[in-house]
């Protein structure tokens, strides 16, 4: 599992199982056999395979869904009414659009998971498929800067939250904890975040940056994709940096963390 977490492995990234004709249980039949790229540990590799892996680990674990799962031991007790997987045509109006005619579909994708592989496992993936809002996760960030607290309801250990958002160091040089992420180089959380901080980030346009140290939280939600990938690079990661960096600067006296570079682009002034 902590190789799942980390991304040591030795899965490769992905495989393209929405080209998989048949059922579900066709693709899950091919997603269980992948092979390894290589030996666990001698490398990070992000992979959605694992993640994949993970989501199916929780369900023949507890015996449930992994939406059925969350809901109930995790966004039900917070109160995240608007964060759900396969979200009801009812919050289409809600809903941003992300790629038109892609990841073997055509038209807008809006509503459902843009991820091919989650969407041809039926919507529901430990990788991705979960919608949100910035109000939401806030409320989970803030659980997560509580140790595991919200409000009357313990949704974590305060240990394992200790455990999951330190680096897990199986991998030498991995910013790698168990599921999430830690500022390293040229970080996306801005050159501010604490060493101690952790978060995550997501394809489409999406990131999450928690600091313990300031009890700062940075959510930027966006559909950088739309309507297609080309328009997210390279420009997203540059100012997707430097958001995160400002939110900092509208406080007094941000420290720099002296670990963490600019990107390139945003260092020269050539932005």
């Amino acid at each position: 599992m902590r190789h799942l977490l980390t991304h040591a492995s030795g899965l490769p990234p992905f495989r393209l199982f929405y080209r998989i004709s048949g059922t579900v249980e066709n693709r899950l039949d091919s997603v269980y056999a992948t092979p390894l790229d290589t030996l666990p540990e001698t490398r990070y590799n992000y992979s959605d395979i694992g993640l994949i892996l993970l989501g199916k680990l929780v369900e023949s674990v507890t015996g449930q869904a992994l939406d059925a799962y969350v809901n109930r031991t995790v966004f039900g007790p917070l109160g995240m009414n608007s964060t759900c997987f396969k979200p009801p045509d009812s919050l289409i109006k809600r809903l941003v659009p992300t790629e038109v005619d892609a990841e073997g579909r055509e038209g807008v994708i809006r509503g459902t998971v843009h991820d091919g592989n989650a969407f041809s496992l039926g919507g529901v993936a430990g990788h991705a498929g979960l919608f949100s809002t910035a109000a939401d996760l806030a409320v989970f960030s803030q659980m997560m800067l509580n140790k595991g607290v919200y409000r009357d309801s313990l949704i974590f250990q305060p240990e394992t939250v200790e455990l999951f958002t330190r680096r897990a160091n199986l991998i030498p040089g991995s910013s790698r904890c168990l599921g999430w992420d830690s500022p390293a180089g040229e970080a996306s959380a801005g050159i501010y975040a604490s060493s101690s901080s952790f978060g995550h980030t997501g394809y489409t346009g999406t990131s999450l940056w928690i600091n313990p140290d300031s009890q700062l939280i940075v959510i930027l939600l966006t559909n950088a994709v739309h309507p297609n990938r080309e328009w997210k690079y390279p420009k997203y990661f540059d100012w997707r940096q430097r958001i995160h960096s400002a939110v900092y600067e509208c406080f007094p006296h941000p420290r720099r963390n002296p670990e963490l570079e600019l990107l390139a682009r945003w260092a020269s002034g050539s932005q």
